[in-house]
């Protein structure tokens, strides 16, 4: 989508896209399974599993319907089926007009040609990275442990259940705010709050631990760990999407997504394994990626609102 989308509409697809796709999920997802499972706790495991497993094949087999997109079949020189693309989307394809392109190693010898990350974005990709991991070990462990540890606490399950599946609501909104904050702000600064709010959502949750149920609501540090981790998945691909050049755009995409569920799978084997900590060690375990990547986006984090995408193939590797 990064690539078949002019850029007045591109920033907006992708923000508005992952965030509902998100949402949407969490809702579907936690809603039902309060009403159903009041009295046995708040997730029915095996729901979450086959629900995504319905997604996953629903998508592979949709797939064949998404086109290719029209630059990555320019870059491998398939022009015949690149133009057939632009033509499905309306677009008039003049023959002999030569594109604004550098050429790649992947335009120079096709498929074959072994393309490698360019030194300039190996910092940024570490930074995406360890968002990616934070965002999973929060989404896919701390919010699925956190009922059992709020029900041990003190406050009751109805409660505890009730809070957080409610809180998916929240999310609603968080991305049309996202959306305009990406497309109209600043790519990188609204990434950067995202972040900033789980971390905030982090430190209220210590407290929440060392304080008397009496004395503290959960219910702020669940909001802002809510809309911190949906603004972060309807930010981050779309921005690492804008963050490379052609050739490796789609993989270094690809790597980023894949670590937000390398995170889910590291919390998932802890409470696997029965070494699922407290709520507060398991803050200060998500903690840790959570403040590096904060610095690390901080750094080598690029703003790419308004960019070219083009203009990143002239960049030194």
């Amino acid at each position: 989508m990064s690539s078949i989308r002019v850029l007045a509409d591109r920033r907006h697809l992708w923000a508005f896209v992952a965030g509902c796709i998100a949402v949407t999920a969490g809702v579907v997802l936690h809603l039902p399974m309060y009403w159903m499972g009041k009295g046995m706790g708040f997730r029915l495991a095996d729901m979450a599993m086959d629900a995504g497993m319905l997604w996953g094949m629903a998508l592979i087999f949709l797939n064949v319907f998404i086109p290719e997109s029209p630059k990555f079949l320019l870059a491998l020189g398939r022009m015949r089926e690149a133009h057939t693309v632009l033509r499905s989307f309306g677009c008039v394809v003049r023959e002999g007009h030569e594109p604004r392109t550098t050429e790649s190693p992947s335009s120079r010898h096709g498929v074959e040609a072994r393309v490698a990350m360019p030194r300039a974005h190996v910092a940024q990709t570490i930074a995406l990275s360890i968002v990616a991991l934070a965002w999973g070990l929060i989404n896919f462990g701390l919010l699925l442990w956190m009922p059992a540890h709020l029900v041990a606490k003190g406050y009751s399950m109805a409660v505890s259940s009730g809070l957080l599946a409610s809180s998916a609501l929240i999310a609603v909104p968080t991305v049309f705010v996202a959306a305009w904050l990406y497309s109209r702000w600043s790519s990188k600064g609204a990434l950067i709050a995202s972040i900033a709010l789980c971390a905030l959502g982090l430190v209220g949750l210590v407290h929440l631990e060392l304080a008397e149920p009496a004395n503290a609501s959960p219910v702020l540090v669940i909001a802002l760990l809510i809309v911190g981790i949906n603004g972060i998945i309807a930010m981050l691909l779309p921005y690492a999407a804008e963050s490379y050049p052609l050739q490796v755009r789609g993989r270094a995409t690809g790597w980023v997504a894949a670590c937000t569920k390398a995170g889910g799978l590291a919390a998932q084997l802890l409470s696997l394994l029965g070494l699922v900590p407290g709520l507060a060690w398991a803050a200060l375990l998500a903690g840790v990626p959570v403040v590096l990547s904060l610095a690390l986006v901080l750094r080598y984090g690029a703003e790419t609102r308004g960019r070219d995408l083009r203009d990143l193939e002239g960049l030194p590797g």
